[in-house]
Protein backbone atom coordinates (compact mmCIF):
# COMPACT_ATOMS: atom_id res chain seq x y z
CA UNK A 1 0.00 0.00 0.00
CA UNK A 2 1.45 3.31 -0.86
CA UNK A 3 1.45 6.27 1.42
CA UNK A 4 -0.83 8.26 -0.46
CA UNK A 5 -3.61 5.43 0.12
CA UNK A 6 -2.15 4.88 3.87
CA UNK A 7 -2.84 8.96 4.57
CA UNK A 8 -6.26 8.73 2.77
CA UNK A 9 -7.24 5.57 4.22
CA UNK A 10 -6.39 7.34 7.74
CA UNK A 11 -8.03 10.90 7.03
CA UNK A 12 -10.90 8.37 6.20
CA UNK A 13 -11.25 7.05 9.77
CA UNK A 14 -10.16 10.18 11.47
CA UNK A 15 -12.37 12.80 10.48
CA UNK A 16 -14.98 9.96 10.59
CA UNK A 17 -13.92 9.78 14.44
CA UNK A 18 -14.07 13.46 14.86
CA UNK A 19 -18.20 13.40 13.47
CA UNK A 20 -18.24 10.49 16.01
CA UNK A 21 -16.98 12.52 18.80
CA UNK A 22 -19.12 15.19 18.21
CA UNK A 23 -22.22 13.49 17.78
CA UNK A 24 -21.30 11.49 21.40
CA UNK A 25 -20.84 14.91 22.71
CA UNK A 26 -23.97 16.59 21.91
CA UNK A 27 -26.19 13.83 22.04
CA UNK A 28 -28.17 15.55 24.07
CA UNK A 29 -29.08 18.61 21.35
CA UNK A 30 -29.75 16.43 18.65
CA UNK A 31 -33.72 15.37 17.35
CA UNK A 32 -33.72 11.56 16.58
CA UNK A 33 -34.18 12.77 12.81
CA UNK A 34 -30.73 14.28 12.70
CA UNK A 35 -28.73 11.55 14.80
CA UNK A 36 -30.26 9.05 12.15
CA UNK A 37 -29.48 11.67 8.98
CA UNK A 38 -26.04 11.92 10.50
CA UNK A 39 -25.18 7.94 11.01
CA UNK A 40 -26.78 7.61 7.41
CA UNK A 41 -24.93 9.77 5.77
CA UNK A 42 -21.40 9.15 7.46
CA UNK A 43 -21.97 5.31 7.19
CA UNK A 44 -22.89 5.28 3.11
CA UNK A 45 -20.03 7.93 2.65
CA UNK A 46 -17.10 5.45 4.65
CA UNK A 47 -18.94 2.53 3.28
CA UNK A 48 -18.60 4.13 -0.41
CA UNK A 49 -15.16 5.77 -0.57
CA UNK A 50 -13.66 2.53 1.02
CA UNK A 51 -15.41 -0.32 -0.54
CA UNK A 52 -13.80 1.17 -4.00
CA UNK A 53 -10.46 1.37 -2.36
CA UNK A 54 -10.79 -2.09 -0.96
CA UNK A 55 -12.31 -3.19 -4.50
CA UNK A 56 -9.47 -2.07 -6.11
CA UNK A 57 -7.04 -3.30 -4.00
CA UNK A 58 -8.52 -6.57 -3.60
CA UNK A 59 -9.26 -6.91 -7.32
CA UNK A 60 -8.68 -10.91 -7.12
CA UNK A 61 -11.07 -11.44 -4.55
CA UNK A 62 -14.30 -9.74 -4.58
CA UNK A 63 -15.43 -11.34 -1.54
CA UNK A 64 -13.33 -9.75 0.66
CA UNK A 65 -13.44 -6.54 -0.86
CA UNK A 66 -17.12 -6.53 -0.17
CA UNK A 67 -16.90 -7.62 3.06
CA UNK A 68 -14.07 -5.32 4.30
CA UNK A 69 -16.07 -2.19 2.20
CA UNK A 70 -19.29 -3.39 4.28
CA UNK A 71 -17.81 -3.97 7.32
CA UNK A 72 -15.92 -0.14 7.52
CA UNK A 73 -19.73 1.51 6.74
CA UNK A 74 -21.24 -0.96 8.77
CA UNK A 75 -18.71 0.09 11.98
CA UNK A 76 -19.21 3.52 11.78
CA UNK A 77 -22.91 4.00 10.87
CA UNK A 78 -23.19 1.78 13.93
CA UNK A 79 -20.75 3.71 16.48
CA UNK A 80 -22.27 7.06 14.78
CA UNK A 81 -25.86 6.53 15.71
CA UNK A 82 -25.33 4.74 19.08
CA UNK A 83 -25.16 7.68 21.23
CA UNK A 84 -28.51 9.17 19.73
CA UNK A 85 -31.15 5.78 19.29
CA UNK A 86 -31.67 2.26 18.10
CA UNK A 87 -33.04 3.75 14.83
CA UNK A 88 -29.96 5.46 14.48
CA UNK A 89 -27.98 3.08 14.56
CA UNK A 90 -29.98 0.33 12.17
CA UNK A 91 -30.31 3.62 10.22
CA UNK A 92 -26.22 3.76 9.95
CA UNK A 93 -25.36 0.25 9.95
CA UNK A 94 -27.41 -0.50 6.63
CA UNK A 95 -26.51 2.73 4.81
CA UNK A 96 -22.75 1.36 5.81
CA UNK A 97 -23.60 -1.72 4.30
CA UNK A 98 -25.13 -1.15 1.47
CA UNK A 99 -22.34 2.08 0.46
CA UNK A 100 -19.77 -0.95 1.21
CA UNK A 101 -21.16 -3.07 -1.06
CA UNK A 102 -21.69 -0.72 -3.82
CA UNK A 103 -18.32 0.92 -3.50
CA UNK A 104 -16.60 -2.73 -3.72
CA UNK A 105 -18.83 -3.58 -7.24
CA UNK A 106 -17.27 0.09 -8.31
CA UNK A 107 -14.21 -0.29 -7.39
CA UNK A 108 -13.69 -3.90 -9.18
CA UNK A 109 -15.51 -2.55 -11.94
CA UNK A 110 -13.34 0.46 -12.88
CA UNK A 111 -10.32 -0.29 -15.33
CA UNK A 112 -6.65 0.69 -14.80
CA UNK A 113 -6.78 3.92 -16.14
CA UNK A 114 -9.10 5.48 -14.20
CA UNK A 115 -8.84 3.98 -10.99
CA UNK A 116 -6.99 7.33 -9.46
CA UNK A 117 -9.62 9.25 -10.79
CA UNK A 118 -12.69 7.50 -9.05
CA UNK A 119 -10.60 7.41 -5.57
CA UNK A 120 -9.81 11.19 -6.02
CA UNK A 121 -13.54 11.55 -6.86
CA UNK A 122 -15.00 9.66 -4.00
CA UNK A 123 -12.87 11.16 -1.49
CA UNK A 124 -13.94 14.36 -2.59
CA UNK A 125 -17.92 13.36 -2.30
CA UNK A 126 -16.76 12.19 1.21
CA UNK A 127 -15.07 15.13 1.91
CA UNK A 128 -17.93 17.63 1.07
CA UNK A 129 -20.61 14.88 2.49
CA UNK A 130 -18.44 15.52 5.81
CA UNK A 131 -18.62 19.38 5.60
CA UNK A 132 -22.48 19.27 5.30
CA UNK A 133 -22.39 16.77 8.59
CA UNK A 134 -20.39 19.36 10.49
CA UNK A 135 -22.27 22.36 9.39
CA UNK A 136 -25.32 20.45 10.31
CA UNK A 137 -24.01 19.57 14.07
CA UNK A 138 -22.77 23.07 14.34
CA UNK A 139 -26.51 24.59 13.49
CA UNK A 140 -27.86 21.92 15.90
CA UNK A 141 -25.82 22.43 19.23
CA UNK A 142 -25.71 26.30 18.85
CA UNK A 143 -29.24 26.86 16.93
CA UNK A 144 -27.66 29.72 15.39
CA UNK A 145 -25.58 29.19 11.39
CA UNK A 146 -22.13 29.55 11.59
CA UNK A 147 -21.29 32.55 9.67
CA UNK A 148 -18.28 31.61 7.68
CA UNK A 149 -19.84 28.30 6.55
CA UNK A 150 -22.54 30.44 4.64
CA UNK A 151 -20.01 32.71 2.85
CA UNK A 152 -20.13 31.78 -0.95
CA UNK A 153 -16.90 32.77 -0.97
CA UNK A 154 -15.54 30.42 1.59
CA UNK A 155 -17.29 27.29 0.01
CA UNK A 156 -15.83 28.29 -3.02
CA UNK A 157 -12.25 28.35 -1.46
CA UNK A 158 -12.72 25.55 0.63
CA UNK A 159 -13.58 23.31 -2.28
CA UNK A 160 -11.25 24.73 -4.52
CA UNK A 161 -8.50 23.76 -1.95
CA UNK A 162 -9.88 20.14 -1.39
CA UNK A 163 -9.58 19.86 -5.45
CA UNK A 164 -6.14 20.77 -5.72
CA UNK A 165 -4.92 18.98 -3.23
CA UNK A 166 -5.94 15.97 -4.23
CA UNK A 167 -4.97 17.13 -7.74
CA UNK A 168 -1.50 17.20 -6.21
CA UNK A 169 -1.58 13.51 -4.77
CA UNK A 170 1.42 10.93 -6.47
CA UNK A 171 -0.60 8.14 -8.09
CA UNK A 172 -2.64 6.13 -5.59
CA UNK A 173 -2.48 2.72 -7.48
CA UNK A 174 0.84 3.21 -9.23
CA UNK A 175 2.38 -0.04 -7.14
CA UNK A 176 -0.75 -2.15 -7.83
CA UNK A 177 -1.06 -4.28 -10.94
CA UNK A 178 -4.77 -5.61 -12.35
CA UNK A 179 -4.79 -9.13 -12.69
CA UNK A 180 -5.56 -9.33 -16.39
CA UNK A 181 -2.60 -7.27 -16.86
CA UNK A 182 -0.32 -9.67 -15.17
CA UNK A 183 -1.85 -12.93 -16.76
CA UNK A 184 -1.37 -11.19 -20.32
CA UNK A 185 2.04 -10.55 -19.73
CA UNK A 186 2.89 -14.00 -18.14
CA UNK A 187 1.04 -15.43 -21.50
CA UNK A 188 3.49 -13.10 -24.01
Amino acid sequence: MGVSLFLILISIFSLSVLVIYKVTYHRKKFTNMTGMMIAMSIGMSVGLTVGVIVGIVISDNFFIATILGMAAGFLIGFLTGLPVSIIAVLDGMLSGIMGGMMGAMLGEMITVEYRDAIVKIMIFLFLSTLLILLHLIQKEVSNKEATFYNHPLFIIILYSFIFILLNQLDPIFSDIEAPNEQNHIEHH
